[in-house]
């Protein structure tokens, strides 16, 4: 019941955690999700709270990106996150995908060109 669909882990604490994925409920709103997500990220990172990081954060946004593959803000957050952590190809992924829904956003192409010349590409 408690183990994630990827076995790599996206935080970079020595403790293991105990992880759960998200289950969101069918009517969730899902940018209020993403916006709880991010706020418990915040503050487990203040307090050094990884399983709140980990699962009120990271594994809400990969339950909003798994409902809705297309929201924008979700992708973001986990590419930093991927970033981050040195999961560059994931990174890369990301924004590639955020690229694709919005070809004019700066930022995106700025950042998935970044990534690109880590990769050596």
């Amino acid at each position: 019941h408690g183990d994630t669909h990827s076995p790599e882990s996206e935080t970079t604490s020595k403790k293991p955690i105990s992880v759960s994925d998200a289950v969101l409920p069918a009517d969730a709103n899902l940018n209020e999700v993403v916006e709880t997500a991010l706020l418990n990220i915040a503050k487990g990172r203040e307090t050094g709270d990884m399983g709140l990081v980990m699962n009120e954060g990271i594994m809400k946004l990969r339950a909003v990106n798994e409902r809705d593959s297309n929201n924008e803000k979700a992708i973001y957050h986990l590419g930093l996150l991927s970033l981050e952590s040195g999961q560059i190809e994931k990174a890369e992924k990301r924004f590639e995908k955020l690229v694709l829904l919005q070809p004019e956003n700066q930022e995106y192409t700025e950042t998935l060109s970044d990534i690109r010349n880590k990769l050596g590409k």
